[in-house]
């Protein structure tokens, strides 16, 4: 069970897989906190310590104890009026205007399941995912009772914390400050990391230390702001990506928030999250419960990463709803930089065409459509279709559109209204402002009062009625701007519940349209939104290089899934930088990729290259979403920005690299690889290059030199898995010998293996030799590899001359005598080196070829030491090739041989009618040669002794 309780000591202990989270009711009734970090299964109420500290009062139940004082004592959920001195998570003022609260314990409870928030997005599982355990705490004086929530999700190493305020009075009350959870540390020194920014520049991240007082952060802009995320990393000061303990707080709320972190007089630390008490005193009538919504909580003793991975799973997993969460998605084009507001049904067909024509998959029709609106002055509030700009009805632009082959997606900022605009007109009153007070204008728009049902079924209806007019594949939501007249302590809350009430309709009377949040890009990026929408604008900003310092900074807490990243137009439109077409599409393939740009303005050689990187990001879109994420170097601090993803099962990985900054005569830089499997060959797909996954990881992978500003770079890797089974059924059939035991290669000839590796050209037989040569290595078994492109009696050239001589001079027939006997091949030759080195021989005469005439020797090799002998070769299951115990036979075909032949140069008429012949002749004595061999790898990579 992941909830225990120890009714001898009233100990609570949360167990997820590698964490505790433990508290304990004291003897006077308070709840205290004992212990949050890496697992453990004792009772930790030792941590706790008694002192008379001066000015730290003691609770009237303490008797004459001066030890005992609640200033002092780590608690779950600290209030005001305790004599508490510290930041506290709870204030009610009562109608006599008292804040006093001091809550005992009075209940709990322990179910399967996870507990839900009633209108506020919540983490969800199923009852085998998570447990709920439910503390009640009572202050029977003050007439409020408290419910803290804790939601145990024990795979994901999360535990969820929320607060039910009851009034269980008969006055009402008023509650002036309400945090969600509080995180008590008795000692340790620490530093915060928090996630500030502005428009257009979300989420970078600043780590500070945790001096004596506060450090506090939040909104009270209406959202949770492009200013500062809701989200907080408590870290101790060495830790770093893959090394210390770090706790995190992530509110899953887009309203008004605070975060407050402090450092006591005894050098104790309190982490707070929850609700802003700032523009907050929330009525509460007799009977009435408030809802604090949830803050999902993690720690990690491995560093940063580890606990990315975790809010990561945990978002995608539990937090987001949708059904394109794990699906894949459209790239898209947006017409917001392509055209602005001017634009026409016609320009939208356009832009789908070229879309089409690239290979994109959805047109978006961003704001202008709607109203009169031609600039952003008036009609938001106006939900009904411009027909007269579009040049039809929305239902005819939506099937023009899709008969191009592509999907349609449009804008929509429904909780806004323009002056200009019918529905100001009509109901003034229905935006935000102070009573007999001019309101705060904010791009020429005003907020709608989204507390109001009235309003939101009004907004709700019109946005339905263009919805239903054709089928809408995506929906952009935009909010652009902050609240400010703000009229009641009650508004900025109950505004946020009706934003989510809204979606909540929206997502569930259209469960296929993929719904993208935004707000000025990242004004509004928090756990509260994915629960609607699985992926949000990331920020306005398309620049590629602040790009990576935005996304980086995203990256900590929310999964690439959800961040949307598109490529723009040069010279940047935010920024004015001029970057290349591949890095600005590497950077936005840390994202869900589309494009911000108008197509007609690009060259044949830009439409040319995005159609390949479409392909390119489709090839991987699943292995970028689902894979883990591993940021593998910091753009505030390094020269190069990069990460990476690996698939969960270790087998693919795509790294990528943008240039930060350019220097002349600059030294080497080398990137260091994450999250592979140490023992595993991988092979670079585009060079062909091997390498152990702990060579990736502890030595890198050298760049690139430079030779302009912002270079960019995507390195693909593929475990050998084929390589690593027949290494394992090698060593079956051999019996599991340990090659390595014997002392010499004299005294233990017999040991001395020859494994040869056949198949056609196309089969992959040099790379499966070089992995399973480092397999032995990695074994301490000595290990050669000879190539049999080295035995033929000409040079390759001379050798497909003297072909096409036998096949003119005798045919086919002729033709067939001649391809793969000892008139092409120097079998005596092979065969002594294969016979010397069985014999145990330690320096024997390896025969090497080159390409041009006279390019033939013979080197003295050393053997001394190695046990196995790889031969890798077309013809090495020949028959007359002799001293191979082991011959292995790669299947394959002509069509695989004939690309691999074009791919590599092979020749200069791979693909003529004579080649391709040669080939079919070649397979048809693999064909019967592979009947030979006692290993086969197959094409669907199965491995098998036959």
């Amino acid at each position: 069970m992941a909830i225990i309780f120890n009714p001898n000591k009233k100990i609570f202990t949360l167990q997820t897989a590698h964490t505790t989270y433990q508290m304990q009711v004291d003897r006077l009734g308070y709840l205290l906190h004992l212990y949050y970090g890496a697992k453990s299964t004792c009772d930790m109420d030792y941590v706790l310590t008694y002192a008379d500290r001066g000015f730290s009062g003691n609770p009237y139940a303490a008797g004459m104890n001066r030890t005992y004082s609640l200033d002092t004592l780590p608690q779950e959920y600290p209030t005001l009026g305790t004599g508490d001195f510290r930041n506290i998570a709870l204030d009610i003022k009562n109608e006599q205007g008292t804040e006093s609260v001091e809550l005992l314990y009075k209940s709990h409870e322990i179910r399967d399941g996870k507990y839900a928030l009633k209108g506020l997005p919540a983490v969800w599982a199923s009852d085998d995912e998570a447990q709920t355990l439910e503390i009640v705490l009572g202050d029977d004086i003050a007439g409020v009772e408290v419910h803290l929530l804790y939601g145990v999700l024990e795979a994901c190493d999360v535990i969820t914390r929320s607060v039910l305020i009851k009034n269980t009075g008969s006055g009402n009350i008023t509650i002036e400050k309400a945090r969600a959870a509080c995180l008590d540390m008795v000692y340790g020194d620490y530093d915060v990391i928090r996630f500030y920014g502005k428009h257009a520049m979300e989420r970078n991240l600043e780590r500070t230390h945790l001096g004596h007082g506060t450090l506090s952060f939040g909104s009270r802009r209406g959202t949770s702001s492009h200013q500062y995320n809701p989200a907080v990393i408590l870290a101790q000061r060495d830790t770093t990506e893959n090394a210390g303990d770090c706790y995190g707080m992530l509110f899953v709320y887009s309203g008004n928030f605070s975060c407050e972190a402090e450092k006591d007089q005894i050098n104790q630390t309190r982490l707070l999250m929850g609700l802003s008490d700032e523009l907050f005193s929330y009525p509460l009538a007799a009977g009435e419960t408030f809802t604090v919504p949830e803050v999902i909580m993690s720690y990690s003793a491995d560093g940063f990463s580890q606990l990315s991975h975790q809010y990561h799973t945990c978002i995608s997993e539990h937090v987001c709803r949708s059904r394109f969460a794990h699906e894949v998605r459209p790239v898209l084009i947006n017409s917001w930089e392509a055209a602005y507001f001017d634009f026409t049904g016609d320009t939208i067909v356009d832009l789908a065409k070229e879309a089409a024509s690239l290979g994109i998959d959805m047109v978006v029709m961003d704001d202008g459509w709607f109203g009169k609106r031609d600039d952003d002055n008036s009609s938001l509030g106006d939900w009904f279709v411009n027909e007269k700009k579009l040049g039809g009805t929305l239902s005819e632009l939506i099937d023009r559109v899709h008969a191009q082959g592509v999907k349609f997606g449009i804008w929509i900022e429904p909780e806004m209204v323009n002056e200009d605009s019918n529905l100001y007109r009509e109901h003034p009153d229905w935006a935000i402002q102070i009573p007999g007070k001019l309101p705060v204008r904010s791009r020429n728009q005003l907020l709608l009062d989204f507390s109001r049902k009235e309003v939101r079924d009004n907004i709700f209806n019109q946005i339905c009625a263009v919805f239903d007019q054709g089928k809408i594949d995506y929906v952009k939501w935009d909010m652009n701007r902050s609240m400010a007249d703000v009229y009641a302590g009650n508004l900025a809350y109950d505004y946020v519940l009706g934003v989510y009430d809204f979606m909540e309709r929206l997502v569930t009377r259209y469960p296929d349209i993929l719904l993208e949040g935004c707000s000025g890009g990242g004004g509004r990026f928090d756990a509260g939104m994915l629960y609607y929408s699985p992926q949000i604008w990331c920020s306005d900003n398309t620049d590629a290089i602040n790009r990576t310092r935005i996304q980086y900074g995203t990256s900590f807490f929310y999964p690439v899934s959800s961040m949307g990243a598109h490529v723009s137009a040069v010279p940047n439109h935010q920024t004015g930088r001029v970057t290349s077409l591949k890095t600005r599409g590497i950077t936005a393939m840390a994202g869900t990729f589309g494009y911000e740009l108008n197509p007609a303005l690009l060259s044949d050689e830009e439409k040319e290259e995005i159609r390949e990187q479409i392909k390119t990001f489709k090839k991987y879109e699943m292995l970028i979403n689902e894979g883990t994420y591993w940021r593998l170097t910091s753009p505030f601090e390094d020269e190069v920005a990069a990460w990476m993803s690996v698939s969960r099962t270790k087998d693919r990985a795509l790294v990528s690299v943008v240039r930060l900054y350019a220097e002349a005569n600059a030294a080497a830089c080398y990137v260091k690889l994450k999250g592979l499997e140490s023992d595993a060959v991988y092979i670079e797909e585009n060079t062909g290059r091997q390498y152990t996954g702990a060579a990736l990881m502890n030595a890198g992978i050298p760049l690139p030199f430079a030779v302009k500003e912002y270079e960019a770079y995507q390195f693909s890797f593929i475990r050998l898995d084929e390589a690593k089974k027949l290494y394992d059924e090698i060593k079956k059939v051999c019996g599991n010998l340990k090659l390595s035991e014997a002392d010499t290669a004299d005294s233990a000839s017999d040991k001395r293996i020859v494994i040869s590796i056949y198949g056609g050209s196309g089969s992959g037989k040099t790379t499966i030799a070089a992995a399973l040569q480092q397999y032995f290595l990695n074994d301490n078994t000595a290990c050669y590899v000879l190539t049999g492109d080295n035995y033929p009696h000409r040079i390759p050239m001379r050798n497909d001359e003297e072909r096409l001589n036998v096949y003119n001079e005798s045919g086919e027939e002729g033709l067939r005598g001649y391809l793969g006997t000892p008139k092409e091949i120097d079998f005596d030759r092979i065969n002594k080196e294969l016979s010397e080195f069985k014999e145990g021989k330690d320096i024997i005469e390896i025969k090497h070829m080159g390409r041009e005439d006279g390019d033939i020797s013979y080197d003295e090799t050393d053997f001394t030491g190695i046990k196995v002998l790889i031969l890798e070769w077309t013809h090495g299951g020949s028959e007359y090739l002799k001293g191979v115990d082991i011959p292995v036979f790669l299947e394959s075909s002509p069509e695989e041989t004939k690309a691999r032949r074009i791919k590599r140069g092979r020749d200069e008429n791979a693909a003529s009618p004579f080649i391709c012949r040669v080939v079919e002749l070649e397979q048809e004595k693999l064909d019967l040669q592979s009947k030979n061999a006692r290993i086969v790898v197959g094409k669907d990579g199965k491995v098998y002794e036959q």
